[in-house]
């Protein structure tokens, strides 16, 4: 039990200012595109489409990290700029992580810039991938719900589709089903590109 609550404060602290981040610009970037005013200052973070994912993948030590931001608008369209917004994060990341490598810590000091700099790349990386599932808020799921065959989906609410993610975020098929074939491979491929730069 205390291995367990360790990790997950750990957890919790590593990924915290990576996903804070990362959740804030992805709203803001949808603001600008949509042209569409945020309602108030932490409207990307307080739904529970942000944390109950989140704190599901980390309880039930899964690989692949996921929180949603809370969207201004549906849409296949706005789906695309929250994948690209993703991705363009994930590059940051690298950027950063690859900085960060040049300089250690102070001694005696935990190298917290290096982590949230990796943590950064990769939640990024989990985000955009989570873009190619058939789901609601996510970029395929999207453009299938504008199709005759995407009709189960338009019906989901806002809450349904929130439990499914964390459904999902609590089980391994995340894991199997993209974390093994595109996001582990990407990842280790970053992380030897920004080592080797």
């Amino acid at each position: 039990m205390e291995a367990w609550l360790e990790h997950l404060i750990k957890q919790c602290i590593l990924y915290s200012l990576p996903v804070l981040i990362s959740l804030t610009s992805i709203t803001i970037v949808e603001s600008r595109t949509a042209r569409r005013p945020v309602p108030h200052p932490f409207y990307s973070i307080h739904w529970t489409g942000s944390w109950l994912p989140f704190l599901a993948a980390i309880v039930f030590f899964r690989g692949v990290i996921i929180a949603l931001p809370q969207p201004l608008q549906s849409g296949s369209r706005a789906a695309m700029y929250r994948c690209l917004t993703h991705l363009t994060l994930c590059m940051l990341g690298f950027l950063l992580y690859s900085w960060s490598l040049k300089y250690p810590p102070l001694i005696g000091s935990p190298p917290l810039h290096h982590w949230w700099a990796k943590l950064f790349m990769f939640y990024n990386l989990c985000m955009a991938c989570m873009h190619l599932l058939p789901l609601p808020g996510q970029w395929l799921g999207e453009l299938l719900t504008a199709s005759k065959y995407g009709a189960p989906l338009s019906r989901l609410s806002d809450r349904q589709s929130v439990g499914i993610y964390t459904l999902l975020a609590a089980s391994p098929l995340i894991d199997l089903l993209l974390g093994e074939t595109v996001i582990y491979p990407v990842y280790t491929l970053l992380a030897n590109m920004a080592e080797a730069l």
